[in-house]
């Protein structure tokens, strides 16, 4: 019978309700543990990345036949005539809101870029990590231009490109010249916006 069993001391009759409390009691402390070991190396896991960096990467190649390729070449994120694009900023504007929202005023710490002008390819890979002057920077915008005299038309769009953004605290990532092949000067800029408030 359950009321004649007794605890592993061997001293205590053991009733149901005391079993079920007993076996309760080893359940929630199995889960409790649980719980702990995979915060910690969730924890550990997420520590590691925000050190190391959140890569965010892709590419495109802009397909033979496309109206004015050289243009769509450096159409990074996409191009007013046709749309066509990479969709880069919208990547690492993802990248950079979701970071954000999880508690962490984000920054674009590194692009690179590589233009493989003879298959008309573009490969680009940016860095994410933690901002370290307190401000969200959830924002990228990129303009330029490729050909002869493109140094002076994409300079020319710095203002006109900043105002339409609407952005606050640009800084510059990278000023990209191609140094092979189809030349193109592009310049990335990180902002802060108004929406995503920096998290104090």
């Amino acid at each position: 019978m359950v009321g004649m069993l007794t605890n592993y001391y061997g001293k205590m009759p053991l009733n149901k309700k005391k079993i079920f409390l007993i076996v309760g009691g080893v359940l929630l402390t199995a889960v409790v543990v649980g719980l702990i070991i995979r915060k910690r190396r969730k924890s550990k896991k997420n520590n590691k990345m925000l050190k190391e960096g959140i890569i965010v990467n892709g590419e495109y190649q802009v397909p033979q036949g496309t109206p004015n390729m050289a243009d769509a070449l450096h159409s990074f994120e996409r191009r007013k005539s046709d749309g066509y694009g990479g969709r880069m900023s919208t990547k690492i504007k993802e990248a950079l809101v979701d970071l954000y929202n999880k508690g962490i005023n984000p920054d674009i710490t590194d692009l690179k870029i590589n233009v493989d002008s003879k298959n008309y390819k573009v490969t680009w890979e940016a860095t994410i990590k933690p901002s370290t002057d307190g401000k969200a920077y959830t924002g990228i915008m990129t303009f330029g231009s490729a050909g002869g005299g493109a140094d002076k038309r994409a300079i020319g769009q710095e203002e006109t490109m900043k105002k339409l953004v609407g952005g606050k605290d640009y800084k510059l990532v990278l000023d990209f010249k191609n140094p092979t092949g189809i030349y193109i000067r592009q310049f990335f800029y990180k902002y802060t916006k108004d929406e995503y408030p920096a998290i104090k």
